[in-house]
């Protein structure tokens, strides 16, 4: 029996990966060299660990990720300021229902806690999630399991009592390393048929469609 509901942020609750992708590319502009598609790949769900890894392997040391980073940051803070944080189709929805049910729920976002915080205020969903970890709050990112099974420990759930709603594969394998269920909602990034079958209980094509199969058991 599902009591509590673990979200990835990028990608699952907000629809920021697109502006993340444009992101990095302004970053490649301003400082004079590529970053290609594959490289973000790569990267995306990934702990800044992880993912500063893969840049500064990729480019050799010729370039820094967490300079690059630092500066797709500044322009992703200003397209929020102006123009706010846009949520995946269905997440509103899905965070009220879970809330009118008695579901508890969790962000447990690779993002700093910071950052993960702006979006929530920004967004308006602040109130929809009882526990925030962050990728700062633990030692592990995805794929390891670790920011899954803390947000279960910290609801006072098992993660086998949980579902993980996530889009990328690190997520993905995070979620099934757990022990919990993986709820998968595509978006950037599409796993392939073996990927589904290894890591992946059930897949939807939105957020509404999480909240269809979940009131069937209401």
């Amino acid at each position: 029996m599902i009591k509590g509901v673990l979200f990835d942020m990028d990608g699952t609750v907000f629809d920021t990966e697109q502006i993340y992708f444009r992101g990095w590319k302004w970053v490649a502009g301003v400082l004079g060299y590529d970053i290609p598609d594959s490289l973000m790949d790569r990267m995306r769900g990934s702990s800044i660990p992880t993912a500063e890894k893969i840049f500064n392997d990729y480019f050799e040391g010729r370039h820094e990720y967490m300079e690059a980073r630092t500066r797709r940051q500044d322009f992703l803070d200003e397209e929020f300021r102006k123009h706010g944080v846009p949520l995946k189709p269905g997440a509103m929805e899905l965070l009220h229902f879970l809330k009118e049910q008695g579901y508890r729920t969790a962000l447990a976002t690779s993002t700093f806690r910071k950052t993960a915080e702006f979006y929530l205020e920004k967004s308006g969903t602040k109130d929809c999630f009882d526990v925030i970890i962050a990728g700062d709050m633990v030692k592990n990112g995805k794929p390891d399991p670790e920011i899954f099974l803390t947000a279960a420990e910290k609801l006072g759930l098992s993660a086998a009592e949980c579902a993980v709603c996530e889009d990328s594969l690190n997520g993905v394998m995070a979620g099934r390393s757990s022990g919990a269920k993986v709820f998968y909602i595509p978006d950037l990034n599409k796993l392939t048929e073996e990927q589904l079958s290894l890591y992946v209980d059930r897949s939807f094509k939105n957020l509404l469609e999480v909240r269809e199969y979940l009131e069937s058991f209401s």
